[in-house]
């Protein structure tokens, strides 16, 4: 098995090697070419990833605000440093995703798709006010709360939530995206009562059909709900294990030995994105990560041209 700093070390020296390999690859023939779409794309940020934090201008950054659920204290390192990474984006007049993971770290890793309770801290909020005190340009929101999602007394406390953001941040837009198992329903209810910007779902789950990764129809069919529903559709994340050539076997895992190929992945993030583009039309499409040490965009200049041309259409 791979120590996911093995990868890093791997990602860094492809970077180091790559810069002539980066002008080529805008016309790989493994690709099924540039998608026309519209769509603009998140690059998400991970705290605990590769320090490489200058999102390039053909996508908007997102922050992952991550702490430990039940003592939020205890994350300060993290939490200063989405604050201060938000800070510099909207220095630069960028607008900026921030994504809230109300998680278990410490002692062990607990996601928060299966807590089935929420918090937000008021100095959360107070240090978010410092930076901006009207959220212009700002999308502030949850992700994969699953367990909560599906729980009124969980969701309520979810509303109430939304509704204090919304209070202070009134310029600001919020969103939740849902991880693949979560009814359409539940999630409507909480884009209703909450009164979001902007609803979808991540793509954790693929099919692999004549020699195309394709999102399985159950997970189009709840995109598609949503999008009928009347909601701005978010696409919250589509990721690849950066350089594996069956990163969409078992996507999500962090762990599972790859196989050694950085074209595949920029070749299935590019017919996802053109599927999902072309079928449903989401306003945002996350791409899970930036500077992850096992999906980081920034390990595989392939992968990374395959999602500049696609914001060129």
């Amino acid at each position: 098995m791979v120590n996911k700093w093995t990868w890093v070390a791997l990602g860094v020296a492809i970077i180091a090697l790559a810069s002539v390999v980066f002008m080529l690859t805008t016309h790989h023939p493994a690709s099924t070419g540039p998608t026309t779409g519209k769509a603009k794309l998140v690059l998400w940020v991970v705290p605990w990833g590769a320090g490489n934090f200058t999102v390039p201008n053909w996508a908007t950054p997102g922050v992952v605000l991550a702490y430990q659920c039940n003592d939020p204290g205890a994350s300060m390192p993290w939490i200063n440093w989405a604050m201060y990474l938000i800070q510099q984006y909207v220095n630069e007049d960028r607008p900026v995703f921030i994504n809230i993971f109300c998680e278990i770290y410490q002692p062990s890793y607990q996601w928060r798709g299966t807590l089935n309770y929420i918090e937000l801290p008021q100095f959360i909020i107070n240090d978010l006010k410092r930076i901006d005190p009207t959220g212009r340009g700002l999308y502030i929101g949850f992700s994969e709360e699953a367990a909560c999602v599906a729980n009124a007394t969980c969701r309520a406390s979810m509303v109430k939530i939304y509704g204090e953001l919304r209070e202070q941040f009134p310029q600001a837009g919020l969103f939740y995206y849902a991880s693949d198992g979560e009814s359409a329903d539940n999630v409507l209810a909480l884009a209703r009562e909450a009164n979001l910007t902007l609803v979808g779902y991540d793509i954790w789950d693929y099919r692999y059909v004549n020699h195309t990764v394709e999102v399985p129809g159950y997970l189009m069919s709840n995109l598609k709900t949503i999008k009928d529903t009347g909601f701005n559709l978010l696409i919250g994340e589509v990721g690849f294990r950066y350089c594996d050539e069956y990163a969409y076997i078992e996507p999500a895992s962090w762990t599972r030995k790859p196989t050694w190929n950085c074209t595949a992945p920029a070749v299935y993030m590019n017919q996802v994105l053109g599927e999902l583009t072309s079928q449903l039309h989401p306003v945002y499409i996350g791409i899970w990560a930036w500077n992850d040490p096992t999906f980081g965009v920034i390990f595989n200049p392939y992968l990374m041209s395959a999602l500049e041309n696609y914001t060129k259409g």
